[in-house]
């Protein structure tokens, strides 16, 4: 088995030319970036097109990527900017809940899955910036410093809005708990990672 390239290796790659490595990295983040999006715009036909478009600028400004960031940072950054400049022009926006489907998986992996797609949609009720950041740094992966240059904020912002999300999805999941158990039974006990 071919040994898998880092995105900077596909990015260097792409700058020299390969079409290849650049379906790679379309392939790698498309997914990423369709979730990521889905808070920002109402429907899946527009979250693609916005795909497409990050990815085309992307493409177009290889020459202008910063090897001494991730890959990852300046796509998002990317796309950030382009859904707000979608954003100004629809002046709508419109949130759309995805149900959790079944699977032939094993029991656990498909109760895991569902636990991890359940808390992302409480974080949906967050606000913009606070499910962004919540995001960038559980679902991407990437630090403070990473996810203040995403948004432009400094990053005492950032710690004080992922802080502040915590916190607000705390509450939003015990709510959520709270208002699905049955008299006289104990809350579910859940473990995330990130409350």
């Amino acid at each position: 088995m071919a040994k898998q390239l880092s995105d900077k290796e596909l990015v260097s790659e792409v700058a020299a030319g390969s079409q290849t490595s650049f379906e790679e990295l379309v392939a790698r983040y498309s997914p990423r970036l369709f979730h990521f999006l889905r808070h920002k715009v109402s429907t899946d036909e527009d979250i693609e097109d916005l795909i497409q478009e990050t990815f085309l600028k992307a493409f177009r400004n290889i020459g202008r990527y910063n090897p001494d960031f991730k890959f990852s940072t300046w796509l998002y950054t990317i796309a950030v900017r382009l859904a707000i400049s979608s954003y100004r022009s629809n002046k709508t926006k419109d949130m759309t809940f995805v149900p959790v489907s079944s699977s032939p998986e094993p029991p656990e992996i498909v109760i895991q899955k569902e636990e991890s797609q359940n808390i992302w949609i409480l974080a949906r009720a967050l606000k913009k910036d606070q499910y962004e950041a919540l995001w960038l740094r559980y679902a991407e992966d990437l630090s403070v410093k990473e996810i203040a240059k995403v948004m432009k904020k400094t990053q005492v912002y950032v710690r004080v809005l992922l802080h502040r999300a915590r916190l607000n999805l705390a509450k939003e999941f015990s709510q959520s708990v709270f208002s699905e158990k049955s008299p006289g039974t104990e809350p579910l006990k859940h473990k995330f990672s990130f409350l």
